[in-house]
């Protein structure tokens, strides 16, 4: 082989690599992966999704990183993002600031956490998670190897998203990563709230794996389930799930179930803890069994409560996904999937998906002042621990030093910043006008008069 031709192959080599990065970063699009504790510069590609994961030192300015316990980081098994952990032992609220790429409205928020002793006191720790001013969930773990996943899917106020860990007196709040995914405005809609995710079960799997991304565009994880009063199906051939924007993907639409000893029906029932709490369901379904002999199709009703859920007999299609899902909540999670008189097949059930609605009600700060205050934190390089989150909201965890206004009607204003005594130095930020007055220098938002910054 001449050095001509070898110059030539290193090239296209060099291309295709490219090219390969080139794909996958447009595949992720959009997508934020933290590592939380992991090294300030350091990243990598999660072997299993192909998933590029960065630090957390950007998106935090408070912590302190952690290796977790050699006794649990010898599984192979575990995901490279639950080595090593990021602990909050100073203040009362700590936050990631993350700000998602313009365009974009609804999101799948997804924060996981495993203890793994990392802290070497063997105490499991308890606290709470928020977003925005307001609470999402609790975080609690049954034993140190336990890993903990809050997933909510979320349109925020604003341009920042603040995912942040309050601490309840009940041991160091921590997180082992953080992911944020875009998903396209006409899925998941509700009338109103936030969707908590309850269950997301790729029914009939046979296997023990989960499925995600790069199978599912959005990075959903669909968990393996069966129960042992079902058959499970499955066939080799793609499932076109292209029929709707809220879709399982094929790899999940590929398997499903069908009832045991010839019954009627699938039934689904799950105990939920109050009779106040609302849920929005997804049924996902295709035909896998086709009989091209007979030419025999599957018709069956659904119910929910004794209720008619879908209006008539519903027919999967061979090898094409449909979604029915519940366009109002519902307040008991009882389904039972019936197979019709007429049809000589059982029912079938290729996946579902439970959420549960959570209402944020607290309004967070004017975007235009959040904006702003965000260009002074980082213009004059501000380092105070209460400065995390949202600048206003709640009230008990207003910025140190901050004077906002609130009504029952719309976001908090800034009136006033006080930062006399921090020496600070640095530029006037875009949009400042200044005016020195008795050996202090105040800077005021040309668009906002009510707006003052002290500083001495």
């Amino acid at each position: 082989m001449t050095m001509e031709m070898l110059n030539h192959l290193i090239f296209a080599f060099l291309c295709l690599a490219a090219l390969a990065v080139l794909v996958q970063s447009q595949s992720q699009s959009g997508f934020i992966s933290i590592d939380c504790g992991l090294s300030e510069t350091s990243w990598y590609t999660d072997k299993r999704t192909g998933i590029n994961y960065t630090s957390d030192a950007t998106f935090t300015d408070a912590g302190v990183s952690y290796n977790i316990s050699r006794e649990f980081n010898g599984d192979a098994a575990l995901e490279q993002r639950f080595l090593n952990v990021r602990s909050f032992p100073e203040g009362k609220r700590n936050c990631y600031t993350l700000k998602p790429a313009r365009g974009n409205i609804k999101f799948l928020i997804r924060a996981s956490f495993m203890y793994a002793n990392y802290d070497d006191q063997g105490n499991l720790p308890s606290f709470y998670l928020f977003l925005g001013a307001q609470l999402w969930d609790s975080v609690d773990f049954k034993d140190a190897s336990t890993i903990v996943t809050k997933e909510i899917i979320h349109m925020p106020q604003t341009n920042y998203v603040y995912v942040c860990l309050v601490n309840t007196s009940s041991g160091t709040p921590f997180m082992s990563s953080l992911e944020l995914r875009p998903l396209l405005n006409s899925t998941y809609p509700t009338q109103s709230g936030s969707l908590l995710l309850y269950l997301r079960l790729d029914v009939g799997s046979t296997t023990n794996e989960t499925i995600r991304y790069n199978d599912d565009v959005y990075d959903r994880v669909w968990s393996p389930y069966n129960r042992p009063e079902w058959t499970p199906i499955s066939t080799s051939l793609s499932v076109d799930t292209t029929g709707n924007q809220v879709q399982a993907p094929s790899a999940v639409m590929k398997t499903a179930v069908i009832p045991a000893n010839g019954s009627n029906s699938l039934t689904l029932n799950w105990e939920t803890s109050d009779n106040t709490s609302q849920y929005y369901v997804y049924l996902y379904f295709a035909e896998l069994q086709l009989d091209q002999v007979n030419n025999q199709t599957r018709q069956q009703y659904i119910y929910t409560n004794g209720k008619l859920w879908y209006d008539g007999p519903f027919l999967p299609n061979y090898l094409a996904a449909a979604t029915l899902y519940s366009t109002t909540p519902v307040t008991e999670l009882q389904f039972s999937i019936n197979k019709t008189e007429e049809s000589p097949l059982p029912p079938i059930l290729n996946a579902l998906e439970i959420y549960k609605v959570k209402e944020f009600t607290q309004l967070l700060t004017n975007q235009q002042d959040g904006d702003a205050i965000m260009n002074i934190k980082t213009n004059y390089g501000v380092k105070r621990s209460s400065w995390q989150g949202d600048p206003c909201a709640p009230k008990v965890l207003l910025w140190q030093g901050l004077n906002c206004s609130y009504d029952d009607y719309n976001a908090a204003r800034i009136i006033s910043l006080n930062l006399t005594g921090n020496k600070l130095k640095g530029s006037v930020p875009i949009g400042l006008i200044e005016r020195r007055d008795s050996g202090f220098l105040t800077l005021r938002f040309a668009y906002s008069p009510k707006f003052l910054i002290h500083i001495l």
